[in-house]
């Protein structure tokens, strides 16, 4: 039985991401892959990649975001999907910024596997090369890379990868959702909140009533 772990600064988070998590447990099941649960890891304080800025609403209202997604895919579609604050216990105990290489070996779970975004891996010089202990990280976990639009994966990266540890999983065929964090937190500062979609409607009532963006 695998962990899914998915990272997101969940800043919101949006109907991209359930896509993901819905894929995640499609293609699963499509490849014979045993899920025991899927694990929400919103970041506290990344180690921000180029061309990210830091997160614009509070960790605890994104935890809070996500625990209501969460939830609701748990009521509606009956999959196991939870919330962890993982890297809120490490920063509070260390300090110090988590890396996703130390956030997944401190997650308590067997046999992970870590969903990411076909972004980090296009391209010809990938940006996953430059993540902390990356190598490490692919040799104790597993990948599950999911397609985004207009980001091409690198085939001879994948191959690489996949002589580090051979659980590197390409997810491909299924439904992807154009929309990024970024541009609904553009729409939340200029538009009526209930003419914007992409949103989870309890997400969409909780940054209307906390008054976030």
């Amino acid at each position: 039985m695998h962990t899914l772990l998915f990272g997101l600064t969940a800043d919101p988070i949006h109907k991209g991401h359930e896509q993901v998590i819905l894929n995640s447990f499609e293609f699963a099941k499509n490849n014979g892959i045993q899920i025991e649960q899927l694990l929400l890891i919103p970041t506290y304080q990344p180690n921000l990649i180029a061309g990210k800025s830091q997160p614009q609403s509070a960790f605890r209202a994104r935890f809070e975001m996500c625990e209501l997604v969460a939830e609701g895919i748990r009521k509606n579609l009956k999959l196991p999907v939870y919330v962890t604050d993982i890297e809120k216990q490490l920063y509070d105990l260390n300090g110090v910024k988590s890396y996703s290489y130390d956030t997944l070996h401190a997650t308590e779970v067997k046999h992970k596997l870590f969903v990411l975004s076909a972004d980090h891996f296009s391209g010809r010089w990938p940006k996953f090369r430059k993540w902390h202990q990356w190598q490490r990280l692919v040799k104790e976990n597993g990948l599950m890379i999911h397609q985004r639009p207009g980001h091409g994966i690198n085939a001879s990266f994948i191959q690489q990868l996949k002589t580090i540890n051979p659980a590197i999983h390409v997810v491909e065929g299924l439904p992807q959702i154009d929309v990024s964090s970024t541009e609904l937190r553009a729409k939340l500062k200029s538009q009526p909140i209930d003419t914007i979609s992409h949103l989870d409607e309890a997400v969409k009532a909780f940054i209307e009533s906390h008054e976030i963006y």
